[in-house]
């Protein structure tokens, strides 16, 4: 059973002091970074990360906006800043205890509250991006971004699901994202697709107001938590100080979260990819011969002794962990574009099936166990977690920058 977050409005808080942005506001409470953009729009998931079975649902969401701000590491952030990816989150307003992953009156994870009590739960001095100086519409003449000073913050719609839309913004914006003829808020397949149709559609409306205090993407995640009408009212992004600074602070953190939802070009960190062992190529894919079933060799081989260690070539979600009939012991990880790798013949398995991992990962140990006449490592990449849909490893692992 998946555990529901029920969470309420929240004040303000910080993410910390050493925490940095894309760009910072024209703004008397914050000073500006000039942080350059991420390297890399290649999803970090797993554990430390995005969940494997969201990745691809986050990449295709960026992938059908024009709109180039709008990357999957944003979206993703999001989704962690919203939910923590929990697809039965849901707000309310009420009162009660606690729990490891947050509270009726604060939606953050634990790690995320660990965090902001490294700047004692103020705002930190960092802002957001400048934004030239304008008249909001219906301010009466005050500079943009001043807004109603003293007027209260408007209660929020109770809003449910990973990407946290009420039940009248779903009604309106929500999508049938896995075309099984139900728009559902709570099936991330559904709501992811419309949380990047939403963006998309905020960032092009942005785009529009050059004069707002924010960039167009700051904009956008203001008009995301509380509607473009309050981004209209205040000119911007509201101000940290001001009647809405709790979506301040909402924007503040995503921008901040987004490049930590990034593997880093060439994938040199934890969470890149990699080959799966130290040692050279032996039997080549499709290589003929009556020792296989099929006629063909369906994967690459490695020439290892026993005991050698096997790791995960990216990340990805263990799907298959023991016995595999002719194949010995084996692992398949299902990865976030759809494919999935093998690795047979092992002499012990380390990995256990629902493990997200990552390249790199250690799942088992080289060796001769099936239908094998000596210890090596047999690797497949297929299109389904079963045999028979194999497709030759070399060309995948080239596209993710590995060489046999």
């Amino acid at each position: 059973m998946v555990p529901v977050i029920a969470v309420a409005v929240v004040t303000p808080v910080s993410l910390g002091v050493g925490t940095v942005l894309l760009g910072t506001f024209d703004d008397s409470e914050a000073a500006g970074t000039g942080v350059p953009a991420p390297m890399s729009t290649e999803l970090k998931a797993g554990d430390v990360g995005v969940p494997v079975v969201y990745a691809k649902l986050l990449r295709d969401a960026a992938a059908d906006c024009d709109e180039k701000p709008l990357t999957a590491p944003v979206l993703a952030a999001q989704l962690k800043r919203e939910s923590n990816f929990n697809p039965r989150a849901r707000s309310i307003a009420a009162e009660g205890p606690a729990d490891d992953e947050g509270s009726l009156t604060d939606p953050r994870s634990a790690e995320q509250r660990a965090q902001d009590e490294t700047s004692g739960g103020k705002p930190a001095a960092e802002g957001l991006s400048d934004g030239a100086q304008s008249t909001a519409p219906g301010s009466g003449g005050a500079p943009a971004g001043e807004g109603p000073p003293d007027v209260a913050q408007a209660e929020r719609p109770v809003t449910r699901g990973i990407a946290q839309f009420s039940d009248a913004d779903w009604a309106a914006e929500g999508i049938d994202g896995n075309n099984d003829g139900v728009k559902d808020i709570l099936d991330p397949a559904d709501a992811i697709p419309a949380q990047g149709k939403k963006m998309c559609g905020l960032l092009r409306t942005a785009k529009e107001h050059p004069g707002y205090r924010g960039t167009p993407l700051e904009l956008a995640l203001a008009g995301y938590r509380v509607g473009w009408k309050k981004v209209e009212e205040y000119g911007g992004v509201p101000r940290a100080s001001g009647a809405d600074g709790e979506t301040y602070e909402y924007v503040r953190a995503v921008m901040a979260a987004s490049p930590k939802m990034v593997v880093p070009v060439g994938g040199a960190m934890s969470g890149g990819w990699t080959l799966p062992v130290e040692g050279p190529a032996g039997t080549p894919y499709h290589q003929q011969g009556s020792a296989w079933s099929t006629g063909l060799h369906t994967g690459v081989d490695f020439v290892v002794p026993t005991g050698t260690q096997v790791k995960a070539i990216g990340p990805g979600e263990v799907v298959t962990a023991g016995p595999g009939g002719d194949y010995g012991d084996q692992v398949v990880i299902r990865h976030e574009d759809g494919t999935y790798s093998q690795y047979a013949h092992l002499s012990e398995v380390k990995a256990v099936v629902g493990q997200s991992v990552q390249g790199g990962t250690l799942i088992g140990w080289s060796g001769e166990t099936g239908n094998a006449t000596g210890p090596h490592l047999h690797f497949e990449v297929r299109t389904g977690a079963a045999f028979g849909s194999d497709v030759s490893p070399v060309p995948y692992l080239r596209a993710k920058g590995l060489v046999l």
